[in-house]
């Protein structure tokens, strides 16, 4: 056989496959859930989540055992910003309470008996902040603003008892150094414009990984592994790289429609940045649709029953978001889970997208994000191309 015939033989193999897989995700309404609707919805329902960006007047109650003049000057200056209003003063947590159940109030500021005396004493004085997860957008507003007062009334204290030679001296004894608090990126200082872009790549990956696994598990359960090597009735079988090629191509085909509008389209519409050229995004999108094609193939090998993979895989969304690093610092990130971060593709994937679209990052500079993209890409084709191979003479010798 001519070099060319192998070529075209092999090719028409992966595109025979596709065409297969592509029918079986069509003739399945929960494939066509995962890969069609879930990624235009989940879009409109995070920005419905997070679509104000910052909470303005989130209601807060105080419980004030000091009846002093600095714990009412310290009400006075939280109840005045423009995120948190103090709607009661109450007299015992009880009350307070009542008001948290009754959805009146989300959280509750202290003051206990001793908070001026050690205040003016120079001693640190503590006010207690109890709020409720209801919204993170007013768990957000009542601690920056505590934090901001505190500080700032803090610093005046501290400047009441420094008795400097003059006014200019008494200032830099107590703030040496000048700070303004400035969110780069995110303007707003909301949820939507830092979280909702890498949300967005872990949607892909997700309904790739619950998608993939549930055609896998029907496929186990109608006849095994060892199926999809046979193209056609009657016809050969095909090498396992192959079928996975094959079967990587029908996945690249959707998602090219599906991540079209998840990662260009709905930014648009929720007004998001988006500060990179098509070009850039194209050659982004291709190693991360791989890497999180063939992270599905492997991992939805576990799965041998159709039901199990939404049980299997629908909660590791949280934890995988919290790898990428972009809700909870990287550096707060033990060693050993930043490690398993870099084997889940949606975590260098999150942080170049976010770095392209959000910040105006280059292709350079996410090279790192970038290379291992493709490394993932070619480490789980490699590995799942074994696995698979090894399951299918397992089930050969079994029957």
């Amino acid at each position: 056989m001519s070099i060319i015939g192998f070529i075209k033989g092999h090719l028409q193999d992966i595109v025979a496959i596709c065409g297969r897989e592509l029918r079986r995700v069509f003739a399945d309404s929960a494939s066509i859930l995962f890969f069609f609707v879930v990624p235009f919805i989940y879009p409109f329902l995070y920005a419905a989540l997070y679509g104000n960006e910052v909470a303005r007047e989130a209601p807060l109650v105080v419980l004030d055992y000091s009846h002093s003049a600095l714990s009412r000057e310290f009400v006075r200056r939280v109840d005045a910003s423009p995120d948190v209003a103090v709607i009661a003063q109450v007299a015992s947590e009880a009350e307070a309470y009542q008001l948290i159940n009754e959805e009146k109030a989300y959280g509750i500021l202290i003051f206990p008996e001793d908070f001026s005396q050690k205040a003016h004493l120079g001693r640190q004085a503590e006010v207690n902040l109890h709020t409720t997860f209801a919204s993170a957008l007013y768990y957000k507003a009542f601690a920056l603003t505590a934090t901001e007062v505190a500080l700032t009334m803090g610093r005046e204290l501290e400047a009441s008892r420094s008795h400097g030679a003059s006014h200019e001296a008494t200032r830099i004894q107590v703030r040496p150094i000048e700070s303004e608090w400035i969110t780069p990126f995110n303007p707003q200082g909301g949820f939507q414009g830092f979280l909702l872009p890498g949300v967005l790549i872990l949607i892909i990956q997700q309904t790739l990984l619950i998608g993939i696994s549930m055609v896998m598990g029907t496929e186990r359960e109608r006849g095994g592994l060892s199926r999809g090597l046979r193209i056609g009735r009657g016809g050969h079988y095909t090498s396992t790289m192959r079928l996975l090629v094959g079967r990587a191509l029908c996945y690249l085909l959707i998602y090219a429609v599906s991540s079209l509008f998840t990662l260009v389209i709905a930014p648009r519409i929720f007004g998001l940045p988006q500060l990179t050229d098509a070009g850039t995004f194209a050659l982004l999108l291709l190693p991360l649709l791989l890497a999180c094609v063939f992270f599905s193939f492997f991992w939805s090998l576990i799965v041998k029953h159709r039901e199990k993979a939404m049980i299997i895989w629908v909660f590791t969304s949280i934890p995988f978001l919290f790898l990428t690093g972009l809700s909870w610092p990287l550096s707060a990130i033990p060693a050993p889970l930043r490690a398993l971060g870099l084997l889940v593709p949606s975590t260098p994937g999150v942080q170049a997208f976010v770095s392209i679209s959000s910040m105006g990052a280059s292709l350079r500079d996410v090279l790192p994000q970038y290379l291992m993209l493709w490394a993932q890409a070619l480490g789980y084709f490699l590995i799942t191309s074994f696995t698979y191979a090894r399951l299918v003479r397992r089930s050969m010798k079994v029957a």
